[in-house]
């Protein structure tokens, strides 16, 4: 196994950019914070306000993942003004190749990537019902940083 990082292509961009709205629209309809109406126009409008210039905006680092020289996978990686911290705003593995062990092998690349910069920390963000990414970033030695609950209330 060899993961690599490569930089988006145009394409590459485009497919990630269509894909990542989809699954972000229904990560929060899933976690009960978004209506299915609208889902979909309300992430188009978050991923507009971040990527503005598509892959030339700057601070957002977007990568194709491989496996030696398949395609397996993107990363959005964001780094902060004064490049000491990062954020993984997306990491995808494609469904077919989950079980592995290459999403922890893409997780290490991009903390190797981050090291390499002298970045001195990773932060990213998971919905709470993804218990599989949950268990991987626990695994991984990230910590909670903060909680969002919610409690819903009878009508009653």
């Amino acid at each position: 196994m060899t993961i690599s990082l490569e930089h988006m292509t145009q394409l590459d961009y485009d497919n990630f950019y269509e894909n990542s709205i989809y699954e972000y629209a229904n990560e929060h309809i899933k976690s009960g914070n978004w209506k299915k109406e609208g889902a979909i126009a309300r992430a188009r409008k978050a991923f507009e306000n971040l990527l503005p210039n598509g892959l030339a905006t700057d601070g957002e680092y977007l990568f194709s993942i491989f496996n030696s020289n398949e395609n397996i996978g993107y990363c959005w990686l964001h780094f902060s003004g004064d490049n000491n911290k990062s954020f993984i705003y997306d990491i995808h593995i494609d469904e077919k190749f989950r079980g592995e062990g290459l999403g922890e092998a893409a997780m290490l690349r991009i903390e190797n990537y981050c090291k390499e910069r002298k970045v001195q920390s990773i932060g990213l963000h998971v919905f709470g019902h993804n218990q599989r990414a949950v268990s991987l970033y626990n695994k991984m030695g990230f910590q909670v940083t903060n909680y969002r609950m919610e409690k819903v209330l009878d009508e009653g």
